[in-house]
């Protein structure tokens, strides 16, 4: 495995680019990892497998700030991971993309497909956390929000980590213009949702508005009833093994 960098506003950002098998598929996949994940994660390495059976293109990277990419990440904003994944995106992909976000990654994946120039033929989106900045300042409660305003940042348990999830104000005023409920934008690309009802991060609800914003007519939601918020049990890894086909094969 040939781990590269690139340098993205002055971060180093860490990437693999496996090309196109010679009777390969002609089209890419690009996976944009969730917050704190990275390009090492199952989902991640998953898809790899598939790349070795349907020889496509794969693009997968880690944002600044996280996995083996430098930065600071109490010190960067949203703006500048879809930058970089736009401008990778641009510059290493050479057939119609298919777009795979997890988490954070689903959100930046249906914003990509409305400024990318290149042909997308759909959007696979895992448990999709679109506009959770929005949403999280929204839920808190008049003392929590005098606190957001005083200290300027929002944090918050992780399932996953020790650590706890650190969000900026300046981050969260960043992310606004990139809200695709709240804003009202309409996708219109062939996308398929996956979500699971024990999801504690992001809820339905949000998969159901985003559902209905996608103007198209092959778009889908799958909920998996015993599935949380990583989806990635050996049930979810099939399920997302028989979207990426779906999208390879019928789009």
């Amino acid at each position: 495995m040939v781990k590269k960098n690139i340098i993205i506003n002055n971060n180093k950002i860490s990437y693999i680019l496996k090309n196109k098998m010679k009777k390969g598929k002609k089209v890419t996949v690009v996976f944009l990892c969730g917050y704190r994940s990275d390009k090492s994660g199952t989902k991640a390495i998953f898809l790899e497998s598939i790349r070795k059976e349907l020889g496509f293109q794969y693009l997968r990277f880690d944002y600044s700030g996280h996995g083996e990419s430098g930065g600071d990440i109490d010190n960067i904003l949203f703006s500048d991971w879809v930058k970089e994944s736009k401008q990778l995106i641009e510059k290493f992909t050479k057939y119609p993309l298919i777009l795979i976000g997890s988490s954070m990654g689903g959100w930046i994946a249906f914003y990509l497909s409305l400024i990318i120039k290149k042909k997308i033929l759909g959007i696979i989106g895992i448990a999709t956390a679109a506009d959770f900045t929005h949403k999280l300042k929204n839920a808190l409660s008049k003392q929590q929000y005098k606190n957001y305003i005083k200290k300027k940042k929002i944090v918050i348990k992780s399932e996953h980590s020790n650590d706890p999830y650190v969000f900026t104000k300046k981050f969260i005023d960043d992310s606004k213009k990139f809200l695709l409920l709240e804003n009202k934008v309409k996708i219109k690309k062939k996308a398929t949702l996956l979500y699971g009802l024990k999801d504690n991060s992001v809820d339905l609800d949000t998969q159901i508005k985003l559902l209905k914003s996608i103007a198209h007519a092959d778009v889908s939601l799958l909920i998996s009833k015993n599935s949380d918020h990583r989806m990635s049990s050996d049930y979810d890894l099939k399920t997302l093994r028989n979207a990426v086909i779906d999208h390879i094969m019928n789009s």
